[in-house]
């Protein structure tokens, strides 16, 4: 018996009916809290990215390695961690600095440099994007390690359409749609 397709657009449906807000702002931490909707997540990040060969996910901290794993999981990929600077990542040796991000500065970035290589085609995964600046300053540091951006997975979307575009971003929800 083939496997049953998963439904990406009931998933979307209801994570966008089902998101909890928290004083009107969208609460991914109340996500993570349910178990129904923790078991839509991971399926659905991935889901536009099954047939592209992703061979790594990339998840820069804070919650991006926790959606992280449930992609790379289902996309049978490794998981490439990306902590901030001022956290302990032993062996980091790749620094990678962002535009200002919607809190108005720059983020740094770390990483180890031998954790994706040439032949890796690698998908970055994170809760938000707004601006795109921690995405691009993840671009930047996937290509210079030589592996292929393949694109980017997030819960929510706060971002223009360019941002979405030039990143290439598949995300589940969009902010308006949570707020509105």
């Amino acid at each position: 018996m083939a496997p049953v397709p998963f439904d990406l657009a009931a998933a979307r449906r209801r994570l966008r009916d089902d998101f909890p807000l928290v004083d009107g702002h969208p609460d991914v931490a109340g996500v993570l809290r349910s178990a129904e909707l923790l078991a839509l997540v991971g399926p659905a990040l991935a889901e536009p990215f099954r047939t592209e060969g992703v061979t790594a996910v990339c998840a820069p901290e804070a919650r991006g390695p926790i959606l992280g794993a449930l992609v790379a999981v289902g996309l049978q990929a490794g998981l490439v961690l990306v902590r901030k600077d001022d956290r302990n990542h032993p062996g980091a040796d790749r620094w990678v600095q962002s535009d200002p991000t919607w809190r108005g500065t720059p983020e740094v970035f770390q990483a180890r440099s031998w954790d994706m290589s040439p032949h890796d085609r690698v998908l970055v995964v994170d809760d938000w994007v707004t601006t795109g600046s921690s995405l691009a300053a993840m671009r930047e540091l996937i290509e210079s390690c030589g592996a292929d951006y393949v694109g980017a997975a997030v819960m929510v979307s706060k971002a223009a359409a360019t941002t979405l575009t030039t990143h290439r971003v598949h995300s589940l929800v969009d902010y308006g749609d949570l707020t509105g």
